[in-house]
């Protein structure tokens, strides 16, 4: 793990947050994260479906055209308009998106939904006992930030099929809740013990779908 003390400062600063406390919650949110993909199974799984994401681009050379026809040129300047057109990840990436990528991203989307709200679920957990009151303060400004990802980010994220939205924050966030509301905290462990314990599309809709089929 690398962790960037200035960073987490002056994120710390901006959002007048305690540095000491700020930093804890860093660190809980890290060593949660890093238990969670140091199991083979589920690092395995995100990796595969993030490789057949990768391999999936198909380049369209006529939906390049098309978007470039499209072009906003409200200023007059139909270069400007186009660097700004091409520096626009939904343009280039959506230019070379094939059907594979799109009957995939509910899948991705279903696991790195479950990732991030077992990780928030016990970060949560961890802080209130560590932190204490700032705790709910700090959890809000870091996954406000998350969901304001800029242009670069954003970019990266689409080009791996991981971007993650506040939909399917609150998807994974639903998806625990219902887990542990039906059959405890300890029933989590599944997700991460188990070659196919992370949950389908369907099943982040429905905890107790994901319940039955593991037989809890």
């Amino acid at each position: 793990m690398l962790i960037l003390p200035a960073s987490i400062d002056a994120f710390a600063a901006d959002w007048s947050l305690p540095v000491d406390e700020m930093r804890l919650w860093v660190l809980a949110q890290e060593f949660i994260g890093h238990a969670v993909y140091s199991h083979v199974d589920v690092r395995e799984t995100i990796s595969r479906l993030v490789r057949q994401h990768v391999g999936a681009f198909r380049p369209d050379p006529n939906s390049v055209a098309e978007k470039l026809s499209s072009l906003d040129d409200d200023d007059g300047d139909p270069m400007q308009a186009m660097q700004k057109a091409l520096s626009d990840p939904e343009v280039l990436l959506g230019a070379v998106r094939s059907p594979e990528q799109i009957s995939l991203a509910p899948v991705l989307d279903a696991a790195t939904a479950a990732v991030v709200g077992y990780v928030d679920y016990m970060v949560d957990g961890v802080a209130a006992r560590l932190i204490g009151g700032d705790a709910l303060r700090i959890a809000e400004a870091v996954r406000r930030r998350r969901v304001e990802a800029g242009a670069e980010d954003v970019f990266i994220e689409r080009l791996l099929g991981m971007h993650i939205t506040p939909a399917q924050v609150q998807l994974g966030k639903s998806f625990i809740g219902g887990v542990v509301d039906r059959a405890g905290d300890g029933a989590l462990s599944a997700l991460f013990t188990r070659p196919d314990g992370l949950p389908t599309p369907a099943e982040l809709d429905a905890p107790g779908l994901w319940l039955a089929r593991l037989e809890f």
